[in-house]
């Protein structure tokens, strides 16, 4: 039997969370809902043993001719992407093959509804599927029902309008480090690998961004020198790595490098051939993400921790780092430092990092007093 425990929120909101044990592995499990009624849904869904119970059985969707299902549909929207990468296409394959194909698939699609998409959103949280994931796949199929729509198939998209589970807030996980912080973490990198991870910090570039820079991309005799960052490293439908455009159009920038960063970049670039990656491994190839992390990232980690270091940051901290230096300066506008990170939109920059903002913390503050001088002498 699964039950409810509700616990109240530090913004004054309530958490309804599901607990229930798998009947099979014993395993205790958990779920977060955003309001009661669908803590009850979902307790309804596990006590009918992971089935709505108006929801029809496989068998009775078979044998109509000429109705696509909504594996077919989903099959078909991926077919008729235009320009998608490789990566992509297998993204969206895996997620059709994995957590659609034998689980909603073979719903023909004029039968595929409002409750058949909650359930099968359900069945994701049930298998402890990651919410950020569920986000991912549900758009996926949203996309997929929209194209139903234009083809016809159906009258109303049916993924529209349900209720998603709640994925943390963009800041929560992002961590910033001091000048000094960053100090103690960069005496345990050593080279070719230290070079790499000032650039990261100084430019608040992306870990794909930065690998697949070749020497061609930088002129350090511009004035400013310039970084042109218009690549990223990609992975195709075999998950092989090939360099392709950047995670958005506002990806592709240029990023004007300071002195500091200049000095360091020198002996990467002077009488190398423009087509080398600008940062390399010892043996000239790529650098990838797991070995650094392992072999150079984590002891580094490690021993600035063992000298005072309370934080454990993850290498795209070092882009948070960047954009909390240019903010906390307080000399560049918003809108300035979100060209600079390749943001799609301001309105992301602000969300991630608009709580540093010096500026706009004291407006907040001297606001506050201005108002409460009416009724405190």
């Amino acid at each position: 039997m699964a039950n409810i425990v509700t616990r109240p929120r530090s913004d004054g909101t309530t958490a309804f969370t599901v607990r229930w044990r798998d009947y099979k592995t014993h395993h205790q499990h958990r779920a977060t809902l955003r309001s009661e009624e669908e803590a009850l849904s979902l307790v309804q869904y596990l006590d009918n043993g992971g089935r709505m119970p108006a929801l029809p059985q496989p068998a009775n969707h078979l044998g109509k001719p000429g109705i696509p299902t909504v594996a077919d549909v989903v099959q078909e929207h991926i077919d008729l992407l235009v320009r998608p990468s490789p990566g992509t296409i297998g993204t969206y394959q895996r997620i059709l093959d994995l957590h659609i194909r034998n689980t909603i698939g073979h719903i023909p699609v004029d039968e595929f509804g409002y409750r058949e998409v909650t359930c099968w959103i359900k069945g994701l949280m049930v298998h402890e599927v990651a919410p950020k994931s569920i986000h991912n796949m549900h758009g996926l199929l949203s996309a997929a029902m929209k194209t139903a729509e234009l083809l016809e198939y159906v009258s109303r998209n049916p993924c529209r309008g349900v209720p998603l589970p709640t994925v943390e807030r963009a800041e929560d996980d992002v961590m910033f480090l001091t000048h000094a912080e960053f100090g103690l973490l960069i005496e345990g990198i050593h080279e070719p690998y230290k070079t790499f991870a000032q650039f990261l910090v100084m430019t608040g570039a992306r870990f794909g961004e930065a690998t697949a820079l070749r020497v061609t991309d930088i002129d350090l005799l511009s004035k400013p020198a310039t970084a042109r960052i218009n690549k990223a490293w990609k992975r195709d439908g075999q998950s092989r790595y090939y360099i392709g455009p950047t995670k958005t159009c506002a990806g592709k920038r240029t990023i004007g490098l300071n002195p500091t960063l200049v000095e360091l970049l020198i002996p990467l670039v002077a009488g190398r051939s423009g087509d080398g990656l600008l940062f390399a491994t010892a043996h000239g190839r790529r650098i990838s993400h797991k070995p650094f992390w392992q072999h150079h990232w984590v002891p580094a980690v490690q021993a600035a921790c063992s000298r005072g270091l309370t934080k454990s940051p993850r290498i795209h901290d070092l882009r948070h780092t960047h954009a909390s230096w240019l903010i906390q300066d307080g000399a560049i506008s918003l809108f300035a430092i979100s060209r600079r990170l390749g943001h799609a939109s301001v309105r992301t920059t602000e969300q991630v990092y608009g709580h540093l903002m010096p500026q706009a913390l004291q407006d907040g503050a001297d606001a506050t007093e201005r108002s409460v001088r009416g009724f405190i002498s």
